[in-house]
């Protein structure tokens, strides 16, 4: 897991040419004139997902992890909590779909990053992390999720 300023985000180039695609993309866009919806920036390889999200109200030990993809998290609108924890420590709870490249977990929350518009959350294929954890009475959000394949 990456979590950086989104001031920074230019520094992680290189560490694989998807991820560039996507550093330059956001570089090259301003963040806050993305419309709901799916941008493709390389087909299936590197897109960005835009969302309205309903943060989790209650406590919640259902993180996920991909296989195929790396997610970047940023939100545009709002503010995050995003959980994360080893895969070693966790125990599978719904199998990994190929088709939607996630599968879901049971573990303890180990670390806990806020995203707030100014930074981003970056994890890697067989990260286990836990989105859309609400912060005080935030209850939407709207944010940008870029898929990377690696």
């Amino acid at each position: 897991m990456i979590f950086d300023d989104l001031k920074n985000v230019t520094r992680y180039k290189g560490l694989h040419p998807n991820l560039d695609k996507a550093i330059d993309y956001l570089y090259e866009h301003r963040k806050d004139s993305f419309d709901l919806g799916r941008y493709e920036v390389d087909g299936d390889k590197v897109f960005l997902l835009v969302q309205d999200n309903t943060l989790n109200q209650e406590a919640n030990d259902q993180f996920e992890y991909h296989k195929k993809y790396a997610d970047i998290h940023i939100v545009l609108e709002g503010e995050e909590i995003i959980g994360y924890t080893s895969f070693e420590d966790c125990v599978e709870t719904k199998a990994y779909n190929s088709e939607k490249d996630i599968a879901f977990v049971k573990g303890e929350n180990q670390a806990e990053v806020l995203l707030n518009g100014k930074n981003f959350a970056l994890f890697f294929p067989e990260e286990v992390h836990l989105p859309l954890l609400k912060v005080g009475e935030i209850k939407e959000i709207k944010k940008v999720v870029f898929k990377i394949e690696i």
